[in-house]
């Protein structure tokens, strides 16, 4: 007998595309629906989600930028992975603070890529 497929991928998948979109209240409120039904998986759901919000925050201001906010801001992953259990809300006020302040880093910083 086969065992079931994880519905890990399919999540992550949805993270991706809700990150990739700006919405990050969406993003809190799928992870909380996940772990609900799933609370086994609560560390490999929240994991990755900094590194998607990393590449995403590279992807609209630049790596220079985001590189920049990510050593000035040591802890930001896993604060933000923290946020994760405060609600949608909390993880959707830290993640936009934070895109905003890579935001305004990418105006000091030189683009490289």
């Amino acid at each position: 007998m086969s065992a079931p497929h994880s519905a890990l991928p399919a999540f992550l998948k949805q993270v991706t595309d809700l990150i990739n979109a700006d919405k990050y209240e969406e993003v809190g409120q799928a992870f909380a629906a996940f772990v609900k039904e799933h609370p086994t998986t609560r560390y490999l759901a929240s994991e990755p989600i900094p590194f998607k919000v990393n590449v995403r925050l590279s992807a609209k201001y630049g790596s220079s930028a985001t590189s920049t906010f990510t050593l000035r801001h040591t802890t930001w992953a896993e604060d933000l992975k923290r946020s994760l259990s405060d609600g949608a809300g909390a993880f959707a006020a830290l993640a936009g603070k934070y895109d905003a302040e890579v935001a305004e880093v990418a105006k000091t910083v030189k683009k490289v890529a």
